[in-house]
């Protein structure tokens, strides 16, 4: 998993970004403590990218791919931040040198069989609560519970939105090209179960679905995190990619999020994926004892009227019914008060003055205020007893208009001093002409 974290303010942009990567072959998991998530975009110009959830697309690291991006892009440089961000997809889609058509079939009945192992998951769930709970003794008809999740997910899948990123006819073809393969995938997840017609169909229109809706499977979500400056641009901005897989030579994503800094938007502090600890230090409270304690409360204001009213012993049990339905409207516009009030409180008391104070960090501050709350969230894993999926080394860079992309902090599996041709290597590519850099120049990333 991963820890990430952007904050800006009309200065630069600090990216943060953890060493833990977790490697499963469906039964273990591995952790590793040394995978590279945070790199230059371009070696010219003032853009980085951060990549989370997916180390790779299709199998090829994000490191190799963004690397590859980067020499093709050489020193072209775009108006805007989100033109790089664009620029990158394009070099992604129809990209068959990358993903061959082969390799993409290969994940596409990975991703079909990903989604049918879910939903047999839950069929499993439901197996087990009806016999725990099947007071004749009787078993249940696995056919028929089988069939009853089958179409809800289906039908939750058919209320998603459409793939705004290619036709959505690309579902139904690879459908077609693999129903062969889809039909056993369906016999190898739901050994046991005799599905009936329907339950098989519905399979069949998920494994167009996955593809034609705009829903990313978390399996194959990559997340892609771009940051800096346009040649017109003179303050910060972010870009937000959520990517899928290749299908018939056509990249699937979701419409970018743009963040930037502007008279309306004077900072910004972003995590991504794992974020529990930067959530609770922005919000003063963790997110779930927050949740939990508005149910608690809702549930004694809604409720409390009704034990005041039973106790009422010389009340008909017309009077009881007609206070209650008086007072309840009321009881539910407090907890609406109190819910609106505690945000305000929030804003104004809490949150507002964390903004406040990143608009005027220095670039140094803006940098170790995003690898503080990095190693927050490192601190939290350590402290679980949970596998520690936050750790190692935080990569830590800034992006000014005046300097560009500066590592602060920045691991290297190599020492410098057994690799001076890589240096010269960097340097001749770069345009450079010192074949001896000393410390603190690029190391190539």
């Amino acid at each position: 998993m991963t820890s990430e974290v952007v904050v800006m303010n009309s200065l630069a942009v600090a990216l943060a970004a953890d060493s833990a990567a977790t490697v499963s072959d469906g039964i273990d998991n591995k952790i590793y403590n040394s995978a590279n998530k945070l790199f230059m975009l371009s070696k010219h110009h003032p853009v980085g990218v951060m990549v989370y959830n997916n180390a790779s697309l299709l199998g090829i690291p994000w490191e190799t791919i963004l690397k590859m991006f980067r020499e093709k892009l050489a020193d072209t440089e775009f108006e805007t931040l989100e033109e790089y961000g664009l620029k990158l997809i394009e070099y992604l889609d129809k990209n068959t040198y990358l993903f061959p058509e082969s390799t993409q079939g290969k994940y596409y009945l990975q991703l079909v069989e990903t989604l049918f192992r879910g939903i047999f998951k839950e069929i499993r769930k439901e197996l087990l609560r009806n016999i725990f709970e099947n007071e004749n003794g009787q078993e249940p008809k696995g056919a028929e519970i089988a069939k009853i999740e089958i179409l809800k997910v289906l039908e939750e899948w058919r209320n998603k939105p459409n793939a705004q990123c290619f036709e959505n006819d690309i579902g139904a073809k690879l459908a077609g090209k693999f129903s062969g393969e889809i039909s056993d995938l369906v016999t190898k997840v739901f050994d046991g179960l005799a599905l009936g017609t329907e339950a098989a169909a519905a399979l069949r229109d998920l494994a167009i679905l996955v593809v034609a809706k705009d829903e990313i499977l978390t399996e194959s979500l990559s997340g892609l995190v771009i940051a800096g400056f346009g040649r017109a641009e003179f303050f910060p901005v972010m870009q937000i990619f959520e990517l899928g897989e290749v299908f018939l030579d056509r990249l699937k994503y979701r419409q970018p999020k743009v963040e930037k800094i502007d008279s309306a938007t004077t900072s910004v502090v972003r995590p991504f994926a794992q974020s529990e600890m930067v959530d609770t230090f922005l919000r003063g409270v963790n997110p779930l004892f927050e949740i939990r304690m508005i149910e608690e409360v809702v549930s004694l204001v809604v409720g409390l009227p009704d034990v005041v009213i039973d106790a009422i012993t010389d009340l008909t049990e017309e009077q009881r019914t007609l206070w209650k339905e008086k007072i309840l409207p009321h009881s539910s516009g407090a907890m609406s008060t109190f819910v609106s009030n505690l945000e305000k409180h929030r804003i104004e008391k809490h949150l507002g003055p964390i903004r406040q104070a990143i608009i005027s960090l220095p670039i140094d501050e803006l940098a170790h205020v995003a690898a503080s709350l990095v190693n927050l969230n490192s601190f939290q894993k350590r402290m679980s007893f949970g596998p520690e999926t936050v750790g190692g080394p935080i990569d830590v860079a800034v992006i000014s208009k005046g300097d560009g992309f500066i590592w602060i902090e920045r691991k290297h599996y190599f020492r410098r001093e057994l690799n001076h041709h890589f240096f010269r290597n960097y340097d001749n590519r770069t345009g450079h002409i010192d074949t001896k850099p000393e410390e603190g120049e690029p190391n190539g990333e």
